[in-house]
């Protein structure tokens, strides 16, 4: 076949290197000194002169034309010396007389690289069947071999390459020296009558292991990988080769740190200085501001805020390696702090440790893990000593969770008759000042920071907003898709269940109480102050019958106001005592002693988390309903009790506290009963927390377990 019209692929793939005048100089070393028949053999002295031997036919291969001499008219000695020239040539791809592939060599001009390592070759069957026996066994390292280099080649000739697969071409052309190094060995042997093919098959036999998993990760390698998934793909084959020989575990460890070389600079700047350098979009952190934008160091405190750190950098879990994947939260705030400190123009001394992955070693964990615990630990430091982070913690419990003494009644005293108002006859202002006035002699310096807030919607509604918002974002959609709707322009809602509380945390505080986390909390200390405010309504009028002074008609009403009164009392301890009280004091603890950022942040969302999902039960979001249906029925019935009692008859107020009575228990106890469906759940926390509230209130309701 001509050479002409090989395809550019198998040229590419297949080298031959003899001309026929020095394929004429070895056959004269070869058949040097042998048997009388190869004395009596005549070689050619020119350039174009083939040998004239009966036994000796010349066959084109590859587009060169080799000696095929008649095997059957030889001796042993001369068939061995013929094999061992035609594997050392075929073992460097070199087209031999003796070893053929199972296919036309037509077909190999056609095939792909990555489909040439699965070709079989075969030996001449009229060699000794000794001879074929050991060569048979390293055969298929000449497939190996062309799959390895015309990777090697390939690669290096294609401009679009990244970095990490041309860094595998050139561990591999290194590793493959030392296989040139054999090869040029056994020919030198050949040529000095040093080598016979038992000693030829013991050289060669280490290196069919070697350039199979050679073959292996370069034919895997071959298809559109992004550098993460081409180092996952090496690491693979580095547990593969757990149980194989030392030597070629620790060829299959070389080649993996050196390919790993180049991405793990790039984790290096990023967590060891906060600085992305990413020409090639190889790293799993993405900076999505403009490479034109503002520095970070150069941001407005307005623009400064959570949102826009939890938004600035985006992460893309297909860039990320598996070697990585235990520590991708490390390496991702690791940078992201570091820039977050610049903006608190903190000053510190960063690590400069040389970052690198060695398959089986853990050194890269511990400096990764040492990268990360600087910017957290200093981070900490700065909002626990310069911002009284803990002291904000306690800022929270104490307006949130109702514990500060005297709190909130005294905003309901001064805000009682805005309390009663329709929300939409309301001015925010003028809570807002009420609120201030209520705090007026309070030692909390940071009690500027304590807002009121008229919320467009009740608290139901609002937490299954916020669901539909959460579940959004787990998925990534976008947010603006799950926008509240816009309120409606004529609210029925009164002043004591609009009323809400928010706190205004500045950067970088706003990192760690940030507003999504606040609104959670909100939802929270609305119920509270709800509750709150139906007891207080009870307990005036208990404590004053005066205002309502139908109470002395009857012992009924007392008995019922008494009954409602505690069943209030025991939502509210559920909440506050069984809920939030005990993991509020927990976070304080850990608080003092936490070492890192994330150990506040973390905690800090789990505990508020746990008492929203524990204490008011979001999944059924009728059991808040419920709870302000049945607040509502206990001020209703104080409405009731201290309307004038000229207006009706003693008759028709008994009747109207039965009435009120019955509609009381009919509530308490399909709650009774939803609580106790809600204690089958599945959810631990969510079951004992169902269980202690059915206890508390299986004392005021009449329908027992099992009626």
């Amino acid at each position: 076949m001509d050479s002409s019209n090989l395809d550019d692929d198998f040229a590419n793939t297949v080298r031959f290197h003899l001309s026929q005048d020095e394929l004429e100089r070895q056959m004269k070393k070869i058949h040097k000194n042998e048997s009388l028949e190869d004395k009596n053999l005549q070689s050619g002295s020119g350039n174009n002169r083939l040998p004239r031997q009966d036994s000796w036919i010349f066959d084109s291969v590859g587009g060169y034309f080799l000696p095929n001499e008649d095997l059957a008219k030889l001796s042993l000695p001369r068939q061995e010396q013929l094999l061992m020239r035609d594997l050392i040539y075929a073992f460097s791809g070199v087209p031999s007389s003796y070893i053929k592939p199972d296919i036309h060599i037509d077909q190999i001009s056609q095939m792909r690289s990555v489909d040439i390592a699965k070709v079989r070759f075969r030996l001449n069957e009229a060699f000794n069947g000794a001879f074929r026996s050991m060569a048979n066994e390293v055969l298929p390292l000449i497939g190996y071999y062309i799959s390895v280099c015309s990777f090697i080649e390939e690669t290096n000739t294609t401009p679009s390459c990244g970095r990490t697969r041309l860094a595998l071409a050139s561990a591999l052309a290194d590793q493959m020296q030392e296989y040139y190094d054999l090869q040029s060995k056994l020919e030198t042997n050949l040529q000095e009558k040093k080598l016979n093919l038992k000693e030829l098959v013991r050289q060669v036999r280490p290196w069919l292991s070697i350039l199979k998993i050679f073959s292996s990760m370069v034919c895997s390698s071959r298809g559109k990988l992004n550098s993460a998934q081409l180092l996952t793909l090496l690491s693979q084959y580095h547990s593969d080769t757990k149980d194989t020989e030392q030597d070629l575990r620790e060829r299959v460890t070389k080649i993996i740190t050196i390919v790993s070389g180049a991405y793990m600079k790039i984790v290096q700047l990023w967590v060891q200085k906060g600085v992305l350098y990413d020409t090639q979009h190889e790293f799993f952190v993405e900076d999505t501001e403009r490479s034109n934008a503002m520095s970070s160091t150069l941001l407005t405190p307005e623009k400064c805020c959570h949102a826009y750190w939890a938004q600035r950098y985006r992460l893309l879990p297909e860039r990320l390696p598996a070697f990585l994947l235990s520590q991708a939260d490390e390496v991702y705030l690791a940078g992201k702090y570091l820039n977050i400190l610049r903006q608190c123009n903190v000053t510190m001394t960063l690590l400069q440790n040389s970052l690198s992955y060695k398959p089986g070693e853990t050194g890269h964990e511990e400096i990764i893990k040492n990268s990360y615990d600087l910017p957290a630990k200093q981070l900490l430091n700065v909002l626990v000593k310069e911002h009284n982070l803990p002291l904000h913690i306690r800022n929270l419990r104490s307006y949130f969770l109702l514990q500060q003494v005297g709190f909130s009644e005294t905003l309901f005293d001064k805000c009682e008759k805005q309390l009663k108002c329709n929300v939409d006859r309301l001015i925010p202002e003028k809570l807002q000042t009420l609120l201030i006035e209520t705090q007026q002699k309070s030692n909390d310096i940071f009690k500027d920071l304590l807002r009121c807030q008229l919320k467009d919607c009740d608290v139901a509604t609002q937490m299954t907003k916020r669901y539909k918002v959460s579940k959004s974002a787990g998925e990534g959609q976008d947010k603006e898709s799950s926008a509240e709707e816009d309120p409606p322009e004529v609210l029925n809602l009164y002043g004591y269940e609009s009323f809400a509380l928010r706190y205004e945390a500045k950067w970088p505080l706003s990192f760690v109480l940030y507003p999504e986390f606040m609104e959670q909390l909100q939802i929270l200390q609305r119920v509270l102050l709800f509750l709150h405010y139906v007891k207080r309504h009870l307990t005036v009028l208990w404590q004053n019958p005066s205002e309502g002074k139908s109470l002395k008609l009857t012992k009924q009403p007392g008995d019922l106001r008494q009954l409602m009164l505690m069943c209030i009392l025991h939502f509210e301890h559920h909440i506050i005592q069984d809920i939030a009280e005990p993991r509020w004091q927990s976070l304080l603890l850990m608080v003092d002693a936490a070492q890192t950022i994330d150990e506040v942040v973390n905690k800090l969302e789990t505990t508020v988390d746990e008492c929203v999902r524990l204490g008011l039960l979001p999944c059924a979001n009728t059991f808040v309903k419920a709870i302000f249906t049945l607040g509502h029925v206990c001020l209703n019935f104080c409405g009731f009790v201290e309307s004038p009692k000229e207006d009706r008859t003693t008759k028709e107020f008994e009747n109207g506290v039965d009435e009120y009575k019955e509609e009381f228990n009919s509530f308490l106890t399909s709650i009774l009963e939803l609580v106790r469906e809600l204690a089958k759940s599945s959810d631990p926390g969510q079951r004992e927390s169902c269980k202690q509230l059915a206890k508390r209130l299986e004392g005021f309701c009449e329908c027992k377990e099992g009626d």
